[in-house]
């Protein structure tokens, strides 16, 4: 006490004797400790909690409860990963802030186009919106950035939409699946969200657009269309259409008839799926693609595709009281089930791909909404048998987490095989890469809110941490050209799906279940959003929008 009390004085009696440099320089000195005092005890808080996060509290063979309420992994469940902590709560904010990351980059280079290449920092103009400024990006992340509560950044796209978005001097060809899932559906969400008019006005000028695609002897649309009326272009454009995708635009036209009160939107979806119905399938297959004006199969080649997703979705869409599409959903997912799953004797699930009448027994990243799709669809219509059709989606979960965790970079390829024979054809295709795609993260957000098993929530955290450590950039965030390889070149394109997304799927992961209810949501093959008629109160009929 004595030589604190000394200290004490002496400072006084040096700050009183001192002249005015002297003065500055022990002002200098003090302030100079206190910030090595600061610095000392921020290390040495960061180190102590990173400490137990490695080593966090166990009771028994369970996770603290923070982890996913009381729920626990074992070494089977894990399959070697390790175990830790998650805090929801820290997940979202490092999700948001990944999302502003990718976001202001965007905003600050090359603000209303359509993506970004971080590294060079220029536009991408290689991707499927061509080089017209649309804001692809802006669109996308409009329900993203509403979610998260990122006001600021939202005002500044509706500012540019309003301005901005037009179709009318696009003189190319579009694909109307893309024009329909990845900008008319957004616009959607947002008026369901908001109730702002700007957005659905934006989502009829967008389906208006579409329409001529329509415009085929069969009804069926063509894959492409040009947006700018009169084009020339329009005759060149080939009658052959994908069936992945007119098959899957019923959701948004039909939600945007029930809003505008225009029945035309919803009558050329009807119409699609009234020819889908009728038509002779193999195997109770849907082929992969459509001659719109002969009106027939172009091959026989089929996949797993976002159809059967959208059947079961648009069944939901309506109430559940649309059975049409829910029995010709429940014939798809047995005809899938039966002709195109594979489990091998590794007990190894895929779903495989059928091809001049032979499964090439090879499986893609945009294939791993089936394991969402299969237990969704399970629970969601009582599917005979239901706890094979879930056993199937839990084990394709399985089987693309493990495309993952297999790799160096702990990030899936493009196309992963499972027999010698499926190696050898894919290697020369260089299908290795990543891409930034949300299938695997949509399937473990379904399955989380399914079963709340701790592990997806577990597989999303390492999803997080993987693109953090090979995909980040100063300027944004990258594919991979080589997942085998964590030396590997980066892609320099941040896809916009990857805002509209990826992001969203994992920052809903870790997020309550009643946000964004799957009991009062659909979710459209992009990743956006559209209300469930007669549970949802954002569902904004025509009648009572007036």
């Amino acid at each position: 006490m004595y030589f604190f009390f000394f200290v004490v004085r002496r400072a006084q009696y040096n700050w009183y004797t001192a002249n005015t440099k002297s003065r500055v320089r022990i002002i200098a000195t003090g302030i100079f400790t206190l910030g090595v005092i600061v610095i000392t005890y921020i290390q040495c808080r960061a180190m102590v909690r990173q400490s137990f996060q490695k080593n966090p509290p166990m009771e028994g063979n369970s996770l603290n409860a923070d982890v996913m309420e009381g729920n626990s992994l074992n070494a089977d469940d894990m399959e070697g990963n390790s175990l830790k902590v998650i805090h929801p709560g820290d997940m979202r904010v490092k999700i948001k802030g990944m999302m502003l990351h990718a976001w202001r980059n965007y905003a600050r280079v090359v603000w209303g186009t359509n993506e970004f290449r971080p590294i060079s920092r220029r536009v991408h103009v290689g991707g499927e919106f061509a080089s017209y400024k649309l804001g692809a990006t802006i669109i996308e992340s409009l329900d993203t950035l509403h979610l998260m509560g990122l006001d600021k950044e939202l005002n500044r796209s509706r500012a540019w939409i309003e301005k901005s978005f037009s179709l009318d001097r696009v003189d190319d060809a579009l694909s109307v699946f893309e024009l329909t899932s990845r900008l008319l559906c957004p616009m959607l969400t947002l008026y369901s969200l908001t109730g702002d008019s700007l957005y659905m006005d934006k989502a009829i000028h967008i389906a208006d657009k579409i329409l001529p695609a329509f415009d085929t002897p069969t009804g069926i649309p063509r894959q492409l269309v040009v947006p700018k009326t009169g084009s020339t272009l329009t005759k060149y454009l080939s009658y052959v259409s994908r069936t992945s995708e007119f098959g899957a635009l019923h959701l948004e036209f039909y939600y945007l008839s029930e809003i505008s009160g225009y029945p035309v939107y919803k009558d050329r979806v009807d119409a699609i799926r009234q020819v889908l119905a009728k038509t002779t399938r193999p195997n109770g297959l849907y082929p992969n693609a459509y001659c719109t004006k002969y009106g027939k199969w172009e091959n026989y080649n089929c996949t797993m595709n976002r159809l059967y997703d959208t059947l079961l979705k648009s069944w939901i869409q309506s109430g559940k009281a649309d059975a049409q599409n829910a029995d010709i959903f429940k014939e798809g997912l047995l005809a899938v089930s039966q002709n195109l799953i594979v489990i091998n004797p590794d007990d190894v699930t895929y779903v495989s791909t059928f091809r001049n009448g032979t499964l090439l027994h090879r499986m893609r990243h945009s294939d791993c909404f089936a394991g969402g799709l299969f237990v969704l669809g399970a629970a969601e219509t009582l599917l005979q048998h239901w706890e094979k059709y879930v056993q199937i989606g839990a084990d394709l979960a399985d089987t693309c987490h493990n495309s993952y965790w297999n790799s160096p970079t702990r990030l899936g390829p493009d196309t992963f095989a499972f027999t010698e024979e499926s190696r050898k054809e894919i290697e020369p295709l260089q299908r290795n890469f990543y891409n930034l795609r949300p299938e695997v993260a949509e399937t473990y957000l379904v399955l989380w809110r399914m079963t709340h098993h701790p592990k997806y929530r577990l597989w999303g955290s390492q999803m997080v941490q993987a693109i953090e450590k090979y995909c980040r950039k100063p300027y944004g965030y990258t594919g991979l050209l080589d997942v085998g390889n964590v030396t590997s070149e980066p892609d320099d394109v941040q896809r916009s799906f990857f805002l509209g997304a990826t992001l969203k799927y994992l920052y809903l992961l870790f997020s309550d279940d009643d946000v964004v209810s799957l009991e009062q949501w659909v979710f459209n093959s992009a990743g956006h959003f559209l209300p469930i008629k007669g549970v949802n109160p954002m569902y904004r009929p025509h009648s009572s929008s007036k």
